[in-house]
């Protein structure tokens, strides 16, 4: 397994030392046999710790991956030739810019691409891509929740990885020498989010009665704020703290300075993600007052293993240097239980190989979305792939995007882990911008693109998956892979044409279901078993689907007079509800009226209780056929062959004309309906009495 780690520079803090970490660590875990299977490279644009990646024996390329400038889109073909050159897996982004540019170089790639989130973003645009990993690494709680309340990442992908410490490197502080020295320390860049202001004042008020401490800052300035840092030189002044306050710079060492420290202060007035420096300070024995924010709480536990205090407050952090300064008791409390709470919770050891199972993990599932949104009957037919994408990747996730209003139809489906809705109106494109925004969220490794009109095309690129599959059609050009569309095939084989793209083909060329609970058939029919259904509509769009209304009340009278064992089932959306008056206006009477009056998660029991069913060229009649029922399939202006799957349970009437398979929703032939017309109620007995017969023998 070969992971990519890439971000803005290999400078000396707490992202870059963790980064050197994580490479260092596999490297000779590597060497040792432990984890040969993972090794690391860096992408970075150059700083101090390269010399330490290189003395490793670990390969760096500098690319200006920090510059937020547009013109850094460029970089994107040179990722991905050193994607392919190194044969990456894994690619874990660190920072917004390097996420940008290596999230959209993975794509159409066999790489993998995790986030680590070292602060908490402010919600906007910019930070989005850093949700869009398979995995996003949160170092604390805090930050795990502000990712999914505030850019809706899904609990899912969200993985709490603490960072570590190495114990190594960071060793407990004796006692004796932690009281013989006078340094107060606080570690951090120099930046007006670490809150030294109030440090200083605070500081102030501590050598009234102190006199002979010291307060070291050690960090380099951060250059965008140098306004701040001689703000800071102005206050020492000021309050006359110059033989007192020290600004060390920076300083690689930074566990030869906590060893010569008395007490470590965190003075931060933002939320910070997990800071690296408290964990340090409390890994070598030295009492840590830190203030209350982001996941510092999780580090600290307030009197126990430190001292926590109201950010800018001056007052309470003068207090809390001065008590334990006072208190050597509780100073050598806190030490002791700071280090082992690091020991149990922080090792470096323990992270890394939580880490490491994050890359696997991240290799073996796969996201996929089949994008099927209508009509009822195709996503009926489509169920067989959707078992076949289950059967392929066990262990994956297969999400179903469709509208809301068949949603019902796959619930309980077991080749389906989620079902993502959508309105009517998903076509218009402010509509398709939001649906996009939301499913990038899920990051999917495929998208397979089975409805294939303009809107699904665009869905599927707007996602940014690794992959999408369909047909080149409409937009499909827009897919990363597709294939050139067959028009005369029946559904499963076109649908296996997409499949075949990622090496999948359909096991049973046939509809399927699964089981299902009969509690609301029992309630309609009792213990009746013989039931013939007739549905006496197909939509109120394609009026040339329909049987006459004169033909289903002569099959009535021939089922009630010549198979009187057999009771009769009408069924039918609401629209129907005119032909039902029509139909029995008359002295025909079915034995139970259903249209109108079943929703569609009920349908599939009901139509299992049916010994046959007759239906013209709709959703039923596919569900009827995937329930194993006998269903008789009355066909006019659509091609059966087109737009049916064979089976032993499926019966075709069919009258081919010079006019056949119009597809038009409207007769053009004065309303006759001719190829409808020409199916009689007398053949369609005949077939019915035939399966009838055959049920009994």
């Amino acid at each position: 397994m070969r992971i990519m780690q890439i971000l803005p520079r290999m400078e000396v803090g707490g992202v870059e030392r963790g980064v050197l970490d994580l490479a260092t660590y596999f490297k000779k875990t590597q060497a040792a046999g432990l984890d040969a299977d993972i090794e690391n490279i860096v992408i970075s644009g150059g700083g101090r710790l390269i010399k330490e990646l290189e003395k490793d024996g670990i390969t760096h390329y500098e690319l200006s991956v920090y510059k937020k400038s547009l013109f850094s889109l460029f970089l994107i073909p040179k990722l991905k030739k050193i994607i392919n050159k190194e044969k990456i897996n894994i690619i874990h982004a660190r920072s917004r810019v390097p996420g940008w540019l290596s999230f959209f170089a993975s794509r159409g790639k066999n790489a993998c691409f995790v986030t680590t989130i070292h602060g908490i973003y402010k919600n906007k645009w910019s930070s989005e891509v850093m949700g869009w990993g398979k995995f996003v690494i949160c170092p604390s709680r805090a930050v795990a929740r502000h990712m999914k309340e505030k850019f809706f990442v899904p609990e899912e992908k969200i993985v709490i990885i603490n960072r570590w410490v190495n114990l190594n490197k960071f060793k407990f502080t004796e006692s004796s020498k932690r009281k013989q020295s006078n340094t107060i320390v606080s570690i951090g860049r120099i930046s007006p989010s670490k809150g030294y202001e109030y440090l200083i004042e605070g500081f102030k008020k501590v050598i009234r009665q102190n006199p002979y401490l010291k307060l070291k800052i050690v960090g380099a300035p951060d250059q965008t704020k140098m306004d701040y840092f001689q703000h800071l030189k102005t206050l020492v002044n000021r309050f006359s703290l110059s033989h007192n306050v020290e600004f060390s710079g920076f300083r690689q060492d930074i566990e030869n300075v906590l060893s010569e420290a008395k007490i470590a202060v965190s003075s931060s007035v933002i939320d910070e993600a997990f800071p690296r420096a408290v964990l340090e300070a409390s890994a070598c024995g030295i009492p840590i007052i830190a203030t209350e924010v982001g996941g510092v709480s999780e580090i600290i536990e307030n009197e126990i293993n430190g001292i926590m205090v109201e950010p800018k407050n001056s007052e309470a952090i003068a207090r809390a240097i001065l008590r334990l300064t006072d208190d050597t008791t509780l100073a050598d409390t806190i030490a002791q239980k700071g280090r082992e709470k690091i020991e149990k919770m922080y090792s470096m050891e323990k992270s890394l190989k939580e880490t490491a199972q994050v890359y696997k993990q991240a290799l073996s599932l796969k996201r996929i979305l089949a994008i099927k949104t209508s009509s009822l009957g195709d996503i009926i037919l489509a169920i067989p792939s959707f078992k076949a994408l289950k059967e392929n990747f066990p262990e994956g996730k297969v999400s179903v995007l469709v509208l809301k209003k068949y949603a019902s139809i796959l619930y309980g489906c077991p080749y389906v882990d989620e079902i993502i809705t959508l309105e009517n109106d998903y076509k218009r494109l402010k509509n398709i911008l939001s649906i996009a925004k939301d499913l990038r969220r899920h990051s999917f490794d495929y998208i397979i693109d089975l409805q294939n009109n303009r809107a699904s095309h665009l869905i599927s690129f707007l996602t940014f998956p690794q992959y999408s599959f369909g047909y080149l059609r409409k937009w499909g050009v827009l897919l990363t892979k597709h294939i050139r569309y067959i028009r005369n095939l029946d559904p499963l084989s076109s649908q296996e044409k997409i499949l075949e793209l990622i090496g999948i083909r359909i096991k049973e060329k046939k509809l399927t279901f699964w089981d299902i609970k009969t509690d609301v058939s029992e309630k309609i029919f009792g213990s009746e078993k013989n039931l013939i259904g007739i549905n006496i509509s197909a939509s109120k769009r394609w009026l040339t689907k329909n049987w006459p209304v004169n033909h289903i009340k002569s099959l009535i009278e021939l089922i009630n007079k010549n198979l009187p064992a057999y009771k009769i089932v009408l069924l039918g959306d609401s629209d129907s509800k005119t032909t039902v008056t029509e139909i029995e206006s008359t002295t025909i009477r079915a034995s139970f009226n259903l249209c109108g009056k079943t929703n569609l998660q009920d349908l599939p029991s009901i139509i299992k209780k049916l010994q046959v069913f007759v239906t013209p060229d709709t959703a039923t009649l596919h569900l009827a056929q995937a329930l194993n029922v006998p269903t008789i399939g009355l066909f006019g202006p659509t091609d059966p062959s087109r737009h049916t799957v064979k089976s032993k349970n499926l019966y075709i009437i069919c009258k081919e004309l010079l006019c056949s398979f119009c597809y038009n929703p409207k007769c053009k032939l004065d309303k006759i309906n001719l190829c409808m017309e020409k199916i009689s109620a007398q053949e369609v007995f005949s077939q019915i009495k035939e399966i009838t017969t055959l049920e009994k023998s």
